[in-house]
C-alpha cells in the first residue's frame, strides 16, 4: 500500500477491523474510515484503492488540510523566475493531491499538514526517543528533535518541556499510540533529510 505523503498508513492509520462498502466504488473490501473527512459531503468509507485513484477529486471532501501559505512562499524562495500565477497553480496542484489521496491521519487537534522543500513532506511515525535517536544517526536524539519542532509550533512550549513527553517507548502503530495523551508525529521531505515535529495533546 504505497501513498505519497503517508509511510505504511495500513499500520500508522490502520483499516477498519471488518470488510466495509466503499463509498465510491461500492464493493466490500478493508477500507479507511473517512468519517473524520473535511468537505461539504459526508462519507463513512473509502478503499485504498479508490483514494489512492484520486476518486476524492470528484467529491467535495478531503482527508486533511495543507499549509499551502508556507508552501507558496517555499516554491517561491526556490523559484523566484517562476510568476506569482504560476506559484498559486503549483501549490494548488500539490494540496489538491495532498489533500483529495492521502490517507487521513487521526490526531488529537486539527493542524495544517507541513511543508519542506517546495512540498508536502511525508508522514513517517510516531516520535519517541528511540526514533529521534535513529533519525538523529548518532547525534544527540534531545538536540535532534529540538530542531525539528514545526516553525508554527516553536513558541508554545518550551522544547525543553516537549521533549520530556516524547515517549521513551517506540510507538510502532496505530494501537500503540492511543496509549498517550501527548503524540508527537514525524515528517520527513520528499527532496532531503529535513525532519518536521508537529505534536497535539488530547
Amino acid at each position: 500500500m504505497t501513498f505519497k505523503y503517508v509511510d505504511k498508513p495500513e499500520v500508522f492509520i490502520g483499516l477498519g477491523d471488518e470488510e466495509t462498502p466503499c463509498d465510491l466504488c461500492h464493493q466490500q473490501k478493508p477500507c479507511f474510515d473517512a468519517a473524520a473527512f473535511f468537505g461539504e459531503e459526508e462519507m463513512a468509507w473509502i478503499c485504498p484503492d479508490c483514494l489512492a485513484n484520486g476518486r476524492l477529486y470528484e467529491r467535495d471532501s478531503y482527508t486533511c488540510q495543507g499549509d499551502v501559505m508556507e508552501l507558496k512562499r517555499q516554491l517561491k524562495a526556490l523559484n523566484p523566475a517562476l510568476t506569482k500565477a504560476d506559484i498559486e497553480d503549483l501549490a494548488d496542484q500539490k494540496t489538491l493531491e495532498l489533500e483529495k489521496t492521502t490517507p487521513h491521519l487521526i490526531t488529537w487537534q486539527d493542524w495544517e499538514w507541513p511543508c519542506a522543500d517546495g512540498d508536502y513532506a511525508r508522514f513517517i511515525g510516531y516520535g519517541s526517543r528511540p526514533f529521534y535517536q535513529h533519525l538523529a544517526g548518532g547525534s544527540d536524539a534531545e538536540s535532534f528533535f529540538k530542531k525539528s519542532i514545526d516553525y508554527a509550533q516553536n513558541e508554545a512550549p518550551n522544547p525543553d518541556e516537549l521533549w520530556e513527553d516524547v515517549p521513551k517507548k517506540s510507538i510502532n502503530n496505530y494501537a500503540d499510540s492511543s496509549e498517550y495523551s501527548t503524540l508527537f508525529y514525524v515528517f520527513k521531505s520528499l527532496h532531503s533529510d529535513r525532519i518536521i515535529t508537529l505534536w497535539d495533546s488530547a
